[in-house]
């Protein structure tokens, strides 16, 4: 059976539809029955499924991708429609107090961008969590992975990005809670990335390692990479290269730039994966 993955919440518009985009992500996956992967920040994600023609009711499971607000924010909104109990597949690290220390001029704003409301608010509206730990089984043809390995000396790129402890000491965010989901189809195994924060050079080593992956048929959503050095941008088209990636389509985080620079190492195996768009394997 084809598996259809829909954007239905990222920053841009891409098709004609009177959708809403929103810096965030969420994308819906279609196959046996239909998966929720991210609820983007809550500003389009009812409204667009609604449009996209999708029933909500038929969704079977949600999985997060870890938890800052722009992919979590709509989790309630969706609990709410969906009306019942539904499994949400989470690494726990998701509620911990993530903040974003952002400077202005001679000054710091720290500005909170966790999760929206507490697990019993979000369990009170249905929901019924079940813990990502590694590599983790979601459905016969979804697997979840988190905790990435990376070496002893890893730092994320984006310096603004923290947790802040409930002493109100503030940490770098070292993001264990980073999931990306690994999807056999019939034209073979895609990945379908959040933000990466983890790195999506570690991520999908780390793919390859634990399932014994050769080659990757697509890499699809955010990057991460406007944040990073030209170094680990090279070294991320690199390993799109080594795995084979016959379709590489970048989202949210990923920023205009290295979207552009993707589709010229890409060219026709490039796509943008904006709001609406729709990829089938």
């Amino acid at each position: 059976m084809k598996t259809r993955i829909t954007v239905v919440c990222e920053n841009s518009i891409g098709t004609p539809f009177p959708l809403i985009g929103e810096h965030g992500l969420s994308v819906l996956i279609e196959a046996d029955d239909t998966t929720l992967f991210d609820t983007g920040q809550g500003l389009g994600i009812i409204h667009n499924l609604k449009t996209l023609g999708k029933d909500i009711t038929a969704i079977q499971r949600i999985i997060l991708s870890h938890g800052h607000y722009d992919h979590t924010g709509g989790l309630l909104q969706v609990l709410q429609s969906i009306n019942r109990n539904i499994d949400v597949y989470a690494h726990p690290d998701i509620f911990t107090n993530k903040v974003a220390i952002i400077p202005l001029g001679n000054q710091t704003l720290e500005a909170p961008i966790g999760v929206r409301a507490s697990k019993e608010e979000y369990e009170k509206a249905g929901a019924v969590f079940k813990p990502i730990s590694g590599l983790t089984a979601i459905t016969q043809s979804i697997r979840a992975i988190a905790e990435i390995n990376r070496p002893q000396s890893w730092q994320g790129f984006d310096e603004r990005l923290k947790v802040k402890l409930p002493d109100g000491t503030i940490k770098d965010d070292i993001f264990n809670d980073d999931c990306s989901l690994v999807i056999d189809t019939e034209s073979g195994p895609v990945v379908l990335l959040g933000c990466a924060h983890a790195g999506i050079v570690d991520i999908l080593y780390d793919i390859a390692k634990q399932t014994g992956y050769k080659e990757f048929h697509a890499v699809i959503g955010g990057t991460h990479l406007e944040s990073a050095p030209d170094t680990y941008v090279q070294k991320a088209i690199d390993t799109l290269k080594h795995f084979k990636v016959k379709k590489i389509g970048t989202s949210h985080c990923t920023g205009f730039k290295m979207a552009c620079r993707m589709h010229q190492e890409f060219n026709e195996s490039f796509v943008l994966a904006t709001c609406g768009a729709v990829i089938e394997f």
